[in-house]
């Protein structure tokens, strides 16, 4: 009999030990998600960036890189294709610097007629070479550049290190203005930022200033964010882009008169899927509901994210979205593209009601970011999921009529 108690006691006791560290065995493995090293999740993402490592590794040259991506649409069809200059990021020296990178993508669109690549424009260059003569100035180069039509347009990305108003680029934006040259810019948070250390006038912005409780005069808004990564999308955020385009707001900043608000210009990325979650989540503020089918007239009668009282509350809590949708209304050239969010099914149905907004429906621009959004889903995959829920006619106007209308400049007509 005792030996069947003993037994009877062991067991709950073995029992109890085997509860208590499959217990907090599983409350470690979520905590340090030791789990996550072999679930299907971690598998996938893997893969896909196997299958973006496979472009660098595999396809060394453009030209390799641009003839599977030309594979996936019909023949014709014209693919814009966007230079990157990395030079000035402090990241370390390119392999391959950005002038000698430009030339072999010269070279890759002689033999594809349909590629139409856009030259790349960073105030650091410019003001490296503003005393240069002829095409060593690289202002000089640029406007060289577009008006022969080796490209058709030109590619910014703040995001490497600098405010898209910056002083040394006025010229250039002079002339694409002038001649309607597009220009496509970076407007969303990403991997590739500056990577250099924060400068101490980075820590307010240069032109929006906010009402601080018991002064008088306003003050610049502050910018107090540490890490590159978190500071580096000061440079990349919509409101910047109303501060290029008002003319009031740009003559102060300048010191003169200068009046961009017909400048040609695509936020590309649509300000994030982030941006687009944080809008659909917040029921509370108005200007993260400013998105609806009033007419034109109706809609500027109303407060929005840029003519707001308060600029600070706007920088920090207005989703992006809504601030790209407002400068769209605002200025008659802004225009914003799909490239990278459409990899996010979950946006589409935001996507169609804004298509079928009249007011913006003429300003949005399909894109995928290839290769890099490769990451995510395939090229084919995204175009054909797309397609098929937006329906033939609301595709052809984002693949086809907005992109004419957008890539149109006075040396060129499509």
């Amino acid at each position: 009999m005792k030996f069947c108690k003993w037994t009877f006691i062991l067991y709950w006791v073995y029992l109890s030990i085997g509860f208590i560290f499959n217990w907090a065995f599983k409350i470690v493995t979520s905590f340090f998600r030791i789990d996550y090293f072999f679930s299907k999740e971690l598998k996938q993402i893997t893969s896909r960036f196997l299958t973006l490592g496979r472009y660098s590794l595999n396809y060394k040259t453009q030209s390799k890189i641009y003839d599977l991506l030309e594979k996936t649409y019909a023949k014709g069809t014209k693919i814009v294709v966007l230079s990157m200059d990395m030079d000035y990021m402090e990241a370390g020296t390119p392999q391959i610097s950005y002038l000698k990178q430009l030339e072999a993508l010269k070279i890759v669109k002689k033999t594809n007629p349909e590629m139409l690549p856009f030259i790349f424009l960073d105030p650091r260059r410019v003001n490296d070479t503003k005393h240069l003569s002829g095409k060593k100035n690289y202002t000089t180069f640029l406007k060289s550049e577009l008006q022969k039509g080796d490209f058709s347009g030109i590619k910014m990305y703040p995001a490497l290190g600098y405010y898209p108003f910056d002083k040394d680029l006025i010229e250039s934006y002079l002339f694409a203005q002038k001649h309607q040259i597009p220009l496509m810019t970076h407007c969303i948070e990403g991997t590739v930022f500056y990577r250099g250390k924060k400068k101490p006038e980075w820590d307010y912005h240069p032109i929006l200033t906010y009402n601080k409780k018991g002064t008088e005069n306003p003050q610049p808004i502050p910018l107090p964010q540490s890490g590159n990564y978190q500071w580096t999308t000061n440079f990349t955020h919509p409101m910047n882009y109303h501060c290029l385009l008002d003319k009031e707001l740009l003559s102060n900043y300048l010191g003169y008169e200068c009046d961009l608000s017909k400048l040609k210009i695509c936020l590309a990325h649509f300000g994030g899927s982030k941006e687009w979650n944080k809008y659909e989540v917040d029921g509370w503020n108005n200007y993260n509901k400013n998105i609806n089918h009033a007419t034109l007239n109706d809609y500027l009668q109303i407060k929005n994210t840029l003519n707001h009282k308060s600029k600070r509350t706007i920088w920090w809590n207005a989703s992006w979205l809504s601030v790209i949708y407002d400068l769209m209304v605002k200025y008659d050239n802004v225009y914003t593209d799909v490239s990278f969010i459409l990899f996010n099914e979950n946006l589409f149905p935001m996507l169609k009601y804004i298509l079928n907004d009249p007011k913006v429906s003429d300003k949005i621009l399909y894109g995928t970011d290839y290769y890099v959004v490769t990451q995510k889903k395939s090229e084919k995959a995204l175009h054909q999921n797309l397609r098929s829920y937006l329906g033939e006619d609301l595709f052809f106007k984002i693949a086809n009529e907005n992109p004419k209308r957008f890539l149109s400049t006075s040396f060129k007509t499509y």
